[in-house]
């Protein structure tokens, strides 16, 4: 995380605190610069910084690919009990080895603010959360994602379109599986599944494309697309 601030973040200021008490460690790590979510939307020429949060939520993006592989973010969120990136009015956050989420925040953060705890007893093992995202098949890398599609909601946005798929599955072809969670998600239009569920799976056949929590709606969309493939 401090590397990320020296790399990528263009700060003159770097703040880092650590609090222990019985139960737990608190790691604090929040610099004065471009903040976190803007730097990815200005990088990958996004429309909108929500999008970025996407963006880390599927882990190997990194601005400086010679020096990062982009994997920091993505394994430091499920190793902690709890972690929290806030920049600017946006937040994400996760608990343990479970799915982040996207809010608002009411007050403007400037920079970027990272929250890390872990509880002193934790049982939770490296080795484990590497193996559960990689290829036992193939070399140990990071091969697997899950992917909240939820995140592509904001305000009430209904995940229609093929515009919306296509920014879903940018750079889905840099994995092996990726798992799409559709908890939250109600339903989604014909186009929106098409583009990932025939279109992409037609291109990429080598991608595994895993769903889990899909309501009814959602899981028969997907089967009606994946008929016609």
């Amino acid at each position: 995380m401090v590397n990320n601030v020296i790399d990528h973040s263009e700060a003159t200021e770097l703040l880092i605190k650590l609090t222990v008490d019985y139960l737990d460690i608190q790691i604090l790590v929040i610099d004065d610069g471009i903040g976190i979510f803007r730097k990815i939307k200005n990088d990958l020429g996004l429309e909108n910084s929500r999008h970025a949060i996407l963006e880390l939520a599927k882990g190997k993006y990194t601005s400086d690919p010679e020096n990062h592989t982009g994997e920091g973010i993505f394994f430091t969120s499920r190793i902690f009990d709890y972690f929290n990136i806030s920049s600017h009015k946006l937040s994400y956050s996760g608990m343990g080895n479970r799915d982040g989420f996207l809010y608002e925040y009411l007050d403007d953060l400037d920079g970027t603010g990272v929250s890390m705890k872990i509880k002193k007893g934790s049982q939770t093992n490296l080795t484990n959360i590497f193996k559960e995202y990689a290829d036992p098949d193939k070399d140990p890398s990071f091969h697997k994602t899950i992917i909240p599609v939820r995140l592509m909601e904001h305000e009430g946005e209904s995940l229609i379109s093929r515009s919306q798929a296509k920014r879903l599955i940018t750079r889905f072809d840099r994995f092996i599986e990726v798992i799409l969670d559709f908890e939250g998600v109600k339903q989604i239009g014909q186009a929106f599944a098409d583009q990932i569920f025939r279109v992409f799976h037609n291109l990429h056949p080598d991608v595994r494309l895993t769903i889990i929590n899909t309501t009814e709606d959602v899981a028969n969309m997907i089967k009606r697309v994946q008929s016609n493939r």
